[in-house]
């Protein structure tokens, strides 16, 4: 909706990515968005309707994760701040799996209303939090090296971030999301959409990661093999670089 907006105003406030009024419109989206689901999900709990308070806290699960993608982006690494750091227009998979995820919530609430469980909801909310926290200490404890695109080029400031949650995890940012985008939907009780996500992240990281790997072992050969021979990717089935045995010449 947002997008759509701004494609709308012909004005120079809105014409590109880094424009404030673009900053402006999604933040008072987002931040319109998740007061509306707090209300929804207090109102939900002090009166015992299960389905609105689930449907309140997917709410704030999703609008708080795009805000804090552009703030801790903007704590961390502003000079590639810009509206596109909110990841509202993330791709159009993104997007169309979760309108798929709402169909398949209404879908069970009109079908099945007793469905429902809160404490599988209460475990999504854990993942998502858990998942949330890990993204952002990674984007904090990477700073300026951290990039929502794969950097082909190495830049000046560019360097290996071994320490911190690095420490344990060589991809955390791509750990938090896994575990977030299944938390998400334990959270509508949603038992299609929490397979698929699983699916559909898995299949993305299972490119992106070996992908990602192959350009560090460019920018880093020896330090990034020693590196990564002591850490752990934690997404299950996703292979590594480092594991097939592959080393840039």
């Amino acid at each position: 909706l947002c997008c759509l907006l701004w494609n709308m105003i012909d004005l120079p406030q809105f014409s590109t990515p880094h424009s404030l009024g673009r900053v402006a419109l999604v933040a008072c989206s987002l931040g319109f968005a998740l007061g509306i689901h707090f209300a929804l999900a207090m109102f939900g709990h002090s009166m015992g309707y299960a389905s609105m308070e689930m449907w309140g806290l997917y709410g704030i699960c999703l609008s708080s994760f795009h805000l804090l993608e552009f703030f801790v982006t903007a704590l961390s690494n502003p000079t590639q701040l810009s509206s596109d750091s909110f990841l509202v227009n993330h791709s159009r998979a993104y997007t169309g799996a979760h309108l798929f995820a709402v169909m398949e919530f209404a879908s069970m609430l009109a079908l099945f209303p007793g469905w429902f469980s809160l404490r599988i909801s209460m475990l999504g909310v854990v993942m998502v939090v858990i998942g949330q926290l890990i993204r952002s200490l990674a984007m904090v404890t990477c700073g300026e090296s951290f990039n929502h695109l794969i950097q082909t080029e190495r830049k000046d400031n560019h360097v290996l971030v071994t320490h911190g949650i690095y420490k344990y995890l060589r991809h955390p940012s791509y750990v938090g999301f896994h575990w977030w985008s299944v938390g998400s939907q334990l959270i509508l009780n949603n038992p299609v959409s929490a397979c698929l996500f699983f699916a559909a992240s898995l299949r993305f990281f299972s490119k992106r990661i070996p992908y990602e790997e192959r350009s560090l072992l460019h920018h880093f050969p020896d330090e990034y093999m020693r590196y990564a021979k002591g850490t752990w990717i934690m997404i299950p089935f996703v292979p590594s670089a480092i594991e097939k045995g592959d080393k840039l010449k």
